[in-house]
């Protein structure tokens, strides 16, 4: 229904603007001389009514002066002077400008909407044994779902059978397709376009990746923004310096149409527009690069950030174990340890176990039958494979079974823990030490970009984890970040938050989970990593990267310096074009119509710059 009534206003705004268009040229041009009426009427009729009535509604509301009251000032005090051409003029101009804003206002969401129409409303479901059509509301957390090539992905899930390329440029804004196969995730919204696969059904509904981004644009707030009451601010001052101003050179020269074009002049329009055009603009090109903004303040408080904070796991790093290094002793092979601690813990649901036959089945390997599997939790498995008896785990747990690690293994284990911050897996086969494998979270693609480019914009970085010092250290280490706090429980990050922000930092938090929310609510502006983000995270952030891609955090603070830099540069066009043309209008060098058509040319000047920030640059 609410989007209805925009569409119809929207449609009623560009009846009224043609309508008036054509009673003002028609005007202009005396094709009607000699009637009664000037055509020009039609004007203020059509389109100065309509901007009376939400002026005045704005001011009921609002109780105070703000800046668009000048619209309708300018337009009566034309009327009085039978200025029929200016009144219809300065009418029309108001109207032309508000439904531009509107445009920019529904472009920023145009990402969204893009996702919206590409919904499918059916799914290909596997149940017993059969493809069955089901609405997507009916797919269930499990399901096997068909999806055949071209066709939209319908839920966010993991791929179980079969090879494809995904476009995903609406969610992410990747310009390549991404190939995909057995055990990569598939995200809601995105286009199968090489050849069917089966996906198991992850986060369906509310939960997908395209619905939490609906659901989060629909809190886009984009005339909240403090930089939009500032302007406010000054049009108040505007209000009151046009009118007195009207007065003294109505006073001192008796000439009333000196004081209605000074009036024009002073319309509000193109300043008006400075702050709207670029805020809206700059949310228009996140949206296309899969990043949400959830309010309208944001950029603003992005551009005076002077230090961000990154939460570690799942941020910087993927936040899941991966094989780092494998060492072997007795003349085994890599890959025969790797296929043998595989092979035996196909069984198991310990994180480590999951990683090395993930790692495993990346590299190709055939894992062999297991038998006789048993698990100690906390400690390590054993099974039987190929008749060997195997045991994996920690020192301990060959001790318990009565076995020692030698102390070179354990030596070198523990030097790995220090530098990379590793866990290892030891290995033993009939007794006998064959080797172990260390795991590791690994640093996201991007993240030693991110951190160089931020320096570049001169803003400091620290990191903020709840990992062991050791650990912490050596990610800080590896990405040249000189600041690092670790062992933080969610309430110490928000204090260290505070502590930080006390003084003339402001502080954006960046990060992903639980334990970030209260830092991500309290912070000066902060960043959710959406896609594998807690809902929690999410809601408690400022803008939701929903792909994970941490490199487009220097995007954003790039992206809100140029926001603000164009409002600065729209205030001055604004400021320039209503002083020296004011100044012409007390001299009498400017009529009440001419004073509109270059109202006009600085409304569509500052609409103009703003629109460049919607150009696409490459975010590195």
């Amino acid at each position: 229904m609410e989007k209805t009534n925009k569409t119809t206003k929207r449609t009623g705004k560009k009846l009224g603007i043609v309508l008036s268009a054509v009673a003002l040229v028609v005007s202009y041009l005396h094709l009607l001389e000699g009637t009664s009426v000037d055509p020009a009427v039609l004007a203020i009729v059509f389109s100065g009514l309509p901007m009376l009535v939400s002026v005045i509604g704005r001011l009921v509301r609002e109780r105070r002066l703000h800046a668009d009251i000048l619209v309708p000032i300018a337009m009566f005090a034309a009327m009085a002077v039978q200025a029929w051409f200016a009144a219809g003029m300065v009418g029309w101009i108001a109207m032309l400008v508000s439904l531009l804003e509107d445009n920019t206002a529904r472009h920023a969401q145009e990402g969204i909407e893009q996702l919206m129409r590409l919904t499918p409303q059916t799914a290909h479901v596997l149940r017993d044994g059969q493809q069955t059509d089901v609405p997507v509301e009916s797919v269930a957390v499990g399901d096997e779902l068909v999806v055949l090539a071209g066709e939209t992905i319908p839920v966010d899930g993991v791929i179980v059978s079969g090879e494809t390329s995904v476009d995903q440029s609406v969610i992410t804004g990747e310009p390549m397709p991404v190939d995909k196969a057995a055990g990569d995730g598939v995200l809601s919204g995105t286009i199968n376009q090489f050849a069917s696969f089966t996906m198991r059904a992850e986060h369906i509904g509310r939960d997908s990746t395209m619905q939490r981004m609906v659901q989060i644009a629909g809190t886009i707030e984009a005339d909240k923004a403090p930089m939009i009451g500032i302007a406010d601010k000054w049009g108040t001052i505007l209000v009151l310096a046009a009118i007195v101003l009207a007065a003294i050179v109505f006073a001192v020269t008796g000439e009333a149409s000196r004081a209605v074009a000074i009036l024009v002049c002073c319309c509000p329009v193109a300043f008006t527009m400075a702050t709207t055009t670029a805020f809206l603009a700059g949310v228009a090109n996140a949206s296309r690069y899969g990043i949400i903004i959830r309010s309208g303040d944001v950029l603003e408080r992005l551009g005076k950030v002077t230090k961000v904070a990154f939460d570690k796991t799942g941020t910087l790093t993927f936040g899941a174990p991966k094989v780092v290094a494998v060492r072997t002793e007795k003349g085994v092979s890599e890959e025969e340890l790797l296929v043998l601690a595989a092979s035996a813990e196909q069984q198991s649901e310990h994180p480590l176990g999951k990683a090395l036959l993930a790692y495993a089945r990346e590299q190709g390997m055939e894992l062999l039958p297991a038998e006789e599997f048993a698990m100690t939790a906390g400690m390590g498995i054993q099974a039987t494979v190929c008749g060997k008896k195997l045991l994996l785990g920690k020192p301990e747990y060959m001790k318990q079974h009565g076995f020692a690690i030698p102390y070179a293994a354990t030596m070198h284990s523990d030097t790995l823990g220090e530098d990379e911050g590793a866990t290892s897996i030891f290995v033993l086969r009939d007794g006998e030490f064959i080797g172990f494998i260390a795991f590791a979270d690994t640093l996201r693609l991007y993240a030693r970009t991110l951190i160089t480019r931020l320096g570049e914009l001169k803003l400091d970085t620290v990191l903020l984890t709840g990992d062991r010092e050791a650990t912490a250290k050596t990610i800080a280490y590896q990405l040249n970040m000189k600041q690092v706090y670790a062992n933080l429980l969610p309430e110490d990050k928000l204090d260290k938050l505070r502590e930080m922000e006390q003084g003339k930092e402001h502080v954006c938090m960046v990060g992903d989970g639980v334990n970030d929310s209260l830092a991500l609510k309290a912070a000066y502006t902060s960043i959710a990593m959406g896609g594998i983000g807690s809902d929690v995270a999410v809601e408690s952030a400022d803008v939701v990267l929903v792909d994970d891609e941490v490199r487009k955090v220097s995007y954003l603070f790039e992206l809100a310096r140029k926001v603000v830099k164009k409002v600065r540069n729209n205030i001055f066009i604004a400021m320039s074009f209503n002083f020296w043309f004011l100044l012409l209008a007390a001299v009498g060098g400017l009529s009440p119509s001419s004073a509109c058509l270059v109202h006009i040319f600085s409304a569509l000047l500052v609409a103009a710059n703003s629109a460049t920030l919607r150009m696409s640059w490459n975010i590195g």
